[in-house]
């Protein structure tokens, strides 16, 4: 079974301005950098500072890229209830504002980011968005999930989506903070793609908290394609509300989920809530070790249409929907049967950056390496890294020219991958030639 799954995550490396998606003659560069300043320019060689540049302070036209210069942007107030970075910038359509890392070079984000309600019409390309202070977390937190013990009050960190209206969250890195991605009801026909999210949330005596992405909408279609998410200490995606929010027009695609924390029993990826459901489609996500709950507590759903999904050592579920059109999903029950073939290979090309990929393996004969076919990705000559999505600003584990033939691909062996059953990588593409 080859040829299903998706993108992700671009590490700054490697990964000019595709010529489709630059600014061009439509709008204007600017720079943003770690020591720049309101009062300068905006120049490359004048940056301004973060707070005014994404918090609307200049006047940045529609269709315009803002380059933020590599390095650590560390935000200082640490309070829970910190506003964070704000970005309250505004394209138009079909001229977005591109927000994104100068070519080649990481940026961190260290705090908490809220894009705002009037912000809209934005592509927000490969930022990294953490919280430094969980290097010391032991993960264990007073009732609310506010306070850690002998740690004090945790800062809040993650990406709050409260605006965003037909925008786009491309190749983010989320990871190691208490709250993961708030992507709200505003973000109206907004996508989230390519994300990599991975040790969010903390453990309360009452509960786990703090899932990876927690969405709801109403109106429009919100997409969640081609992110992986994995460790996560709550929900690994909860679309969910109570009788008074909604949770329709959704669109799961090309999600890879796996690796939970476990004691908790919260890994589910849940889509549905207190309110009938409607407008749902979920197609081709791979879960591994995590249950797919399509409907909730709603004393009925309308529509779904539920395709070509792997779902291994977990179940599948969906819950009074009055249509649903399903088909084609493998579903293998925890301790069963596994394929009587040496391994399965899902490879999916990016939406938004050629050679790009996102790529998962079950390894079902359990070898040390899997050979994988790229040729869906990269042409002949190009150049290449394999990252693991465990290590992601690691060392790659395969770098290479591509050659047409089948690449050797190692398989770790832990216990977050089954002993080497599974795991999930991001192709990156080099120069061709």
């Amino acid at each position: 079974m080859r040829g299903l799954l998706g993108v992700m995550a671009l590490r700054s490396v490697a990964m000019g301005v595709p010529a489709e998606l630059d600014s061009g003659e439509a709008g204007r560069t600017f720079y943003v950098a770690v020591d720049g300043q309101a009062s300068h320019d905006g120049t490359l060689d004048s940056p301004w500072d973060i707070g005014s540049a994404l918090g609307g302070e200049h006047a940045i036209p529609p269709g315009s890229t803002v380059y933020l210069k590599g390095g650590t942007y560390r935000h200082a107030d640490r309070r829970w209830e910190s506003p964070g970075f704000a970005i309250a910038l505004a394209g138009a359509p079909g001229r977005p504002v591109h927000i994104r890392p100068v070519p080649g070079q990481r940026v961190t984000l260290d705090g908490k980011v809220e894009v705002k309600p009037d912000a809209r019409h934005l592509w927000v390309w490969e930022l990294e968005i953490t919280v430094s202070e969980t290097a010391a977390w032991d993960r264990r937190v007073t009732a609310g999930g506010l306070k850690a013990e002998g740690a004090g009050d945790l800062p809040q960190g993650g990406l709050n989506i409260v605006g965003g209206a037909d925008s786009k969250f491309i190749h983010l890195v989320v990871h190691d903070m208490s709250n993961g991605i708030g992507f709200w009801r505003p973000a109206v026909d907004a996508e989230m793609h390519g994300c990599l999210v991975y040790g969010v949330g903390s453990i309360g005596p009452d509960r786990y908290h703090g899932p990876g992405i927690y969405t709801q909408n109403e109106t429009g279609t919100k997409a969640l394609t081609d992110n992986i998410l994995f460790g996560n200490y709550s929900t690994t995606i909860q679309a969910y509300g109570s009788s008074r929010a909604s949770v329709s027009g959704f669109r799961l695609e090309g999600n890879i989920a796996f690796a939970p924390v476990k004691e908790g029993d919260r890994q589910r990826v849940l889509i549905g809530g207190g309110q009938p459901s409607r407008r749902i489609a979920v197609a081709d996500n791979l879960l591994y070790e995590v249950p797919l709950e399509i409907g909730y507590n709603a004393p009925h759903n309308e529509d779904a249409v539920v395709t070509g999904n792997w779902v291994v050592d977990a179940g599948l579920s969906i819950n009074r929907f009055k249509q649903v059109t399903e088909s084609r999903s493998t579903v293998i029950p925890l301790g069963g049967q596994r394929p009587d073939r040496p391994a399965d290979i899902m490879v999916r090309p990016s939406q938004y950056v050629p050679g790009r990929g996102n790529l998962a393996i079950f390894n079902w004969a359990r070898k040390a390496h899997v050979e994988v076919d790229l040729s869906r990705l990269l042409k002949s000559g190009q150049a290449f890294t394999i990252v693991s999505a465990l290590d992601f600003y690691g060392k790659p584990v395969v770098t290479g020219r591509f050659d047409g033939r089948p690449v050797p691909v190692p398989m770790p062996n832990e216990a977050r991958t089954g002993r080497g059953e599974f795991c999930a990588f991001v192709v990156l593409p080099g120069s061709e030639g």
